[in-house]
């Protein structure tokens, strides 16, 4: 009598090199992104303290200027003279007419740096702006 084999399918392997890729993929986008986030943070400056102070809510159609001790502009992270700054604010004025400027002052600028940056503003277009200070404790 003749034995008969049990034939079973051959056990498939599960394709690892698409999900290697994505994992690949996956790991170079959030490199990129947290390199691109770091590039853009904003200047360290140490802000003056308000017992009004609030922390908004909503943050859409924001651009920040910073102003160091020395007087510097800066938008984001990159130093910026009065004139280039006006170009950068006129610019995202055309894109986004509801712009509210974020200023971020040192405490030990100059209110005289302060009210050029203002007056640069304004002679743009950008009427709003916004003071960030510390909520006092």
């Amino acid at each position: 009598m003749a034995r008969r084999r049990s034939i079973r399918p051959p056990e498939e392997e599960f394709p690892m090199t698409p999900m290697i890729d994505m994992v690949f993929l996956l790991l170079v986008f959030f490199m990129t992104v947290s390199t691109l986030a770091q590039a853009d943070r904003q200047v360290k400056l140490d802000l003056p303290e308000s017992v009004s102070s609030d922390v908004p809510q909503d943050l859409a159609d924001r651009g920040t200027i910073s102003l160091d001790a020395a007087g510097q502009v800066y938008l984001g992270a990159q130093p910026q003279t009065f004139e280039a700054m006006q170009i950068a604010i006129k610019a995202s004025l055309l894109e986004n007419p509801k712009l509210v400027i974020h200023l971020r002052a040192d405490r030990a600028t100059p209110y005289h740096t302060i009210k050029a940056v203002l007056r640069s503003c304004a002679e743009v277009g950008a009427y709003e702006v916004i003071y960030a200070t510390y909520q006092a404790r």
